[in-house]
């Protein structure tokens, strides 16, 4: 493991302390779990970004697009359907074209 030498804030360094007690670990260990959370955060943000841009690419290449509300009252159907023990909604149709059929289709 290496070492790092942090410059903190007075006030945070107490800040960190009275946290670092209330959980009964060590300041450094309190540091290092923060720090851990944060990579963690990052990480997964990334990997949510990088779907979102395969998607993107995706509906610009004509791949199916599906209007919002309609995605989210299926899925509202559908958790009201679970519940009762109903058969779920149909699925609703994707509405092909891209994004800028999308934004026609939404005008209209």
């Amino acid at each position: 493991m290496s070492t790092t030498s942090l410059k903190l804030p007075e006030d945070l360094k107490q800040t960190i302390q009275q946290f670092a007690q209330e959980d009964r670990v060590s300041a450094h260990a309190f540091m290092v779990r923060a720090l851990e959370e944060e990579v963690r955060r990052r990480t997964r943000r990334a990997a949510f970004v990088g779907q979102a841009l395969e998607s993107l690419a995706e509906a610009e290449a004509g791949g199916p697009v599906y209007d919002a509300d309609e995605v989210f009252g299926y899925l509202e159907k559908r958790l009201k359907a679970k519940a009762a023990g109903e058969a779920p909604p149909t699925r609703p149709a994707p509405v092909r074209g891209g994004l800028a059929g999308m934004r026609q289709h939404k005008a209209a």
